[in-house]
């Protein structure tokens, strides 16, 4: 269980960094360029999806960096983002009147714990998961 919460803890703390580094682009592509809100959305996940794996991956997890990791920590984010894009096409359609920007930013937190769940299967040291005697931590 104290594994388990280090990783969340620094999850949290690489997507807090990395939700920044998002936020920022999205406002930057919405309110300046005047992209849709999807495109805006795609472009902030895929600047920030490899430096979030190199991040998460040694930092956090402490796990060897592999194309077999990156391409399920990928497909991990890639399933995120699909499930944040159908949300924020539900809040487009629903609040029409409501801000872009606002819009992709009340996706996060869903897309957040989904990638969490996806990405603590995929990176997790399964070899330091276990303590002296054997158990699981």
């Amino acid at each position: 269980m104290k594994r388990f919460l280090q990783r969340f803890i620094g999850f949290c703390g690489v997507g807090g960094a990395m939700t920044l580094a998002s936020m920022l682009l999205i406002a930057l592509t919405n309110e300046i360029f005047h992209w849709h809100p999807q495109a805006s959305y795609v472009f902030a996940y895929a600047v920030t999806l490899l430096f979030s794996y190199w991040l998460n991956a040694k930092m956090v997890f402490h796990s060897a960096l592999s194309w077999k990791k990156l391409g399920a920590y990928c497909t991990t984010y890639l399933s995120g983002m699909l499930l944040g894009m159908g949300l924020l096409k539900m809040a487009i359609v629903g609040l029409p009147q409501c801000n872009a920007t606002l819009l992709n930013y009340a996706v996060i937190p869903f897309t957040f714990v989904w990638n969490f769940s996806l990405v603590n299967l995929v990176l997790r040291n399964k070899a330091k998961n276990h303590d002296k005697k054997g158990h699981r931590s």
